[in-house]
């Protein structure tokens, strides 16, 4: 058997950071969530989708290397899309895997700007909802405004 030639590592660059930046505002989401509901299934499912996207990202690579039939690029980007997208971006820094086809990152970040959607409108909408706080407030302020007429002072 040949030995193996080491591995390069790329420099991290911006594409990186931002990417990893990406994780910041999920991760909060999740933590929230669980504390208010208790509920650690929407984790679980993170974690078990993102595992399962980056092992398929590692035998992708895998087959790429020993010139064998490869994982579909629809595949993986089923795998981001029903919320594999953590485990598909370490899974291509980590393997180095479809890094440079544009193609393919159009796509990927495509996907991973709308699951940032997905998590910026969980983080404002809250568990609540944001129209119920936004008529909560609308009815404290309408209060208030009743009791500045009536010259009465109004407890928050």
């Amino acid at each position: 058997m040949a030995p193996r030639r080491p591995q390069r590592r790329r420099s991290p660059t911006a594409a990186t950071a931002l990417g990893l930046s990406s994780l910041i505002l999920p991760t909060f989401c999740l933590v929230r969530f669980t504390a208010r509901t208790g509920y650690v299934s929407a984790i679980l499912y993170t974690c078990v989708m993102s595992v399962a996207t980056f092992l398929l990202y590692g035998y992708d690579k895998m087959q790429a290397r020993n010139l064998e039939w490869r994982v579909k690029e629809a595949t993986l980007h089923t795998m981001a899309l029903l919320g594999g997208w953590p485990g598909a971006l370490v899974g291509q820094l980590y393997f180095q895997h479809k890094t440079k086809k544009t193609s393919f990152q159009l796509v990927f970040w495509g996907i991973m700007l709308g699951w940032q959607f997905v998590w910026w409108v969980l983080w404002n909408e809250g568990i609540e909802g944001r129209k119920t706080l936004a008529k909560m407030l609308g009815n404290i302020e309408r209060e208030q405004a009743r009791g500045i007429e009536r010259g009465q002072k109004i407890r928050s």
